[in-house]
């Protein structure tokens, strides 16, 4: 019974990790760029079971000692955890929204952003940018957006700014930059930082985009599905208490049979 709370109780850390996964694509689901992350489940190894029993001698008349055996009962599983939670990286909606400083990414690539106080570079696919006090294009969370060449992108205050879909920048005309977008050979490699971000390990291939349009005033939007999302809380809240309701089932039992050996002896 020992065996059985404990895969009950492994199997509603799964249906908990699953809640806590669904929440977050939910929370995020009007999110632009966030890319909702997956949650894989695998089986704990299985144990092979055996009934160990004396067996009587070849004479029992003559008292000889017994033969130890042992006989396969059959395999137990001991319930599930969490693998892993891959993001999916599938394209989201793009929708217009008229704002010069807004740019979707129709294809697999990112912008390249870097945090001001630490230098930390990160990739992310929300293009909700704007003019800072700089004068340069950012983040709305005050990180700077990188050209092709690693550099800030000026933004004047004055003249019409027009993005082609290869992400050069022209000021009345004129190309005064080209926005960084890149590529990675293994998305896996991407590890999440906040909502909409991502840093990149040695293994991940980055390069510059091939396979990328950049569209101006445009935002692409979350690639969440909130309806299967709702449908997923829903089994994950079922799973939960199905689990819980086990392990007061095999509670309940192991008291009785505590109770009955007690009388009985």
């Amino acid at each position: 019974m020992i065996r059985g709370l404990y895969t009950s109780a492994a199997g509603a850390m799964v249906a908990e990790a699953m809640i806590d996964n669904v929440s977050n694509n939910l929370a995020n689901s009007s999110t632009n760029g966030f890319k909702r992350t997956l949650l894989q489940i695998e089986s704990q190894p299985q144990q092979e079971l055996y009934r160990f029993q004396t067996d009587p001698g070849q004479n029992p008349l003559n008292r000889l000692p017994g033969v130890a055996a042992q006989d396969p009962v059959g395999p137990m599983g001991t319930g599930s955890d969490v693998y892993a939670t891959p993001t999916n990286f599938e394209q989201g909606q793009i929708a217009m929204n008229g704002n010069t400083y807004s740019f979707a990414l129709s294809g697999p690539g990112f912008f390249a952003v870097q945090d001001p106080a630490t230098g930390q570079i990160q990739y992310t696919r929300d293009g909700s940018f704007m003019r800072a006090a700089d004068g340069t294009l950012a983040t709305v969370d005050g990180k700077t957006v990188l050209s092709a060449a690693g550099n800030p992108i000026p933004m004047p205050a004055l003249g019409k700014i027009e993005v082609d879909t290869q992400g050069n920048v022209n000021v009345d005309g004129a190309t005064t930059a080209q926005i960084g977008v890149f590529e990675f050979n293994n998305l896996q490699a991407l590890q999440p930082q906040g909502s909409t971000g991502y840093t990149a390990a040695q293994n991940a291939g980055v390069h510059p985009a091939t396979q990328t349009s950049v569209l101006q005033y445009s935002e692409e939007k979350s690639n969440g599905d909130v309806v299967k999302s709702i449908v997923d809380l829903i089994n994950a809240e079922r799973w939960f208490d199905a689990n819980e309701k086990s392990i007061q089932t095999q509670d309940d039992a192991t008291n009785q049979a505590i109770a009955t050996v007690g009388r009985n002896s």
